[in-house]
């Protein structure tokens, strides 16, 4: 039997469509509430899926599992649904936004013993699947020291493409919350998770001239002590120049690192004292796609330079019970927990703090009425600040986003 996926959220979720179509699941259902783009997203599925534009009606639909493709900050409320209805579900990055979020999913997986897993794509890139595959080799010894970095810059007609509307998500997400692209790799590299984090971070007010977004630091560094004794430094989701990903881990007798402007090369490099037999003592290559069910260039075209073919392909075994998640619920909070935590040792000036372990009681009780968040509710207000120096939207600011959404075809939300 195929296994058969709901689909929420139809901008990323696109992607989800095509990668699915690709490893054999039975697209279900699809759900957005935006009639155009759930009309243009049913043209790419089979005529047998269903289309909603409501989620208390797509959560009814017969469905194994379910990918939550909705807002950043809002998939916590949306997986726990799921899985209550019976259904595994695939989640898009963050998996919580509060650290009470965090216990409350991960008592749900508990609690129902449906599978959670995190689409965190960017490990599955060929660049760090090689690292990971390296590194597991041994030959470079333990790793001392990692590094992982996510760049997005944005042009202004950019950024107001994808901030629609002054109190969307991405006008109040803090530098630190982005994480998962730059700490995941990592993650899955070593295996190594992080014990304590401590932050900075740097303010550009005038990168937000022309748009509505609040939000105006430009960058966030994170520093963590991991469970292997390692340490790490990684960003958030970076607004400098220039635009890419890299990722270094750099141990006893040798480093390797990808190679900046090319997510599929790798450069390893050794000690001249300690090459093993049969090595170089510095080496760039592009590695060979091995395991892939398509040719390399079907792999790479799915998106994320490969990482959401994996992606798709790792939940759908893992709804089939042939694997585990990788980034399963304790992985994916742990992350969350990072982030909001880094925020907060920002705000009170770098700040060391403990990354709590969800698996024990003793951190479920701690934080389990933590709702301090940066996005504002329903009545514009937050609880902490998104940034150092909050950037207020002039009139001028919201013309031009107005115009930029108007060219668009994006509906500025009603007050």
């Amino acid at each position: 039997m195929s296994v058969k996926i709901g689909i929420i959220g139809l901008s990323r979720g696109l992607n989800f469509i095509k990668c699915a179509k690709l490893h054999g699941y039975d697209i279900a259902a699809i759900c957005d509430k935006d009639e155009k783009r759930l009309e243009f997203a049913k043209k790419r599925c089979p005529e047998t899926t269903k289309c909603y534009t409501n989620f208390d009606e797509f959560i009814e639909a017969d469905m194994d599992c379910i990918a939550l493709v909705n807002f950043f900050n809002e998939h916590t409320p949306f997986a726990i649904r799921a899985m209550e209805k019976g259904k595994d579900v695939l989640c898009e990055c963050t998996a919580s936004s509060t650290l009470a979020e965090c216990v409350e999913l991960v008592e749900a997986v508990e609690r129902t013993g449906r599978k959670f897993m995190l689409a965190e794509n960017y490990p599955y890139m060929h660049g760090p699947l090689e690292m990971k595959k390296v590194y597991e080799g041994g030959t470079l010894g333990r790793v001392l020291y990692s590094h992982g970095e996510y760049i997005h810059p944005m042009s202004c007609e950019d950024a107001n493409r994808f901030t629609r509307g002054e109190y969307h998500w991405r006008s109040f997400i803090p530098r630190t919350y982005y994480l998962t692209h730059s700490l995941g790799p990592i993650m899955h590299i070593t295996d190594a998770y992080p014990k304590t984090v401590t932050a900075t971070v740097a303010s550009a007010p005038e990168l937000n001239k022309g748009t509505t977004r609040h939000q105006s630091d430009s960058i966030a560094m994170m520093l963590c002590n991991m469970s292997d004794g390692s340490v790490c430094s990684f960003s958030g989701s970076g607004s400098i120049a220039g635009r890419g990903n890299w990722y270094r881990i750099s141990c006893l007798d040798g480093f390797m690192e990808t190679v900046r402007g090319d997510g599929d090369s790798v450069s390893l490099h050794y000690n001249p004292w300690q090459i093993p037999d049969g090595k170089f003592e510095s080496q760039t290559y592009v590695p060979n796609i091995e395991g892939a069910d398509h040719p390399a260039e079907v792999v790479r075209d799915a998106g994320h330079g490969g990482g959401d073919y994996w992606v798709l392909r790792h939940f759908k075994a893992v709804c089939e019970g042939k694997e585990e998640p990788y980034f399963d619920v304790y992985k994916s909070v742990q992350m969350s927990a990072v982030a909001i935590l880094a925020w907060r040792s920002i705000l009170e000036g770098g700040k060391t703090y403990e990354v709590p372990d969800f698996r024990t009681e003793e951190a479920r009780e701690k934080y389990r009425f933590d709702t301090i968040s940066p996005f504002p509710r329903s009545d514009k207000k937050a609880d902490v600040p998104c940034s150092l120096h909050e950037f207020i939207p002039t009139e001028e600011d919201r013309e031009t986003a107005r115009k930029i959404w108007k060219k668009y075809g994006i509906e500025e939300p009603k007050e």
